[in-house]
């Protein structure tokens, strides 16, 4: 999901995550206007993005 590799230090990976959140966080793409439909789609993902994260700082231990 956050596209990094099991030997990637932590500090890649937390690029990788915010990067991520940047691209797809509902409260960013609603200034562009999106339907509805689009912007489920985009928490449906942020919320994805978030449980990646949490289970990589989990797993690592940071």
């Amino acid at each position: 999901m956050l596209g990094v590799k099991p030997t990637d230090d932590a500090a890649t990976v937390k690029r990788a995550y915010r990067k991520l959140m940047s691209e797809h966080h509902p409260d960013k793409l609603v200034a562009k206007g999106l339907p509805p439909e689009m912007m489920e789609m985009a928490k449906q993902k942020a919320q994805d993005i978030q449980k990646a994260w949490e289970l990589v700082k989990e797993q690592r231990g940071f």
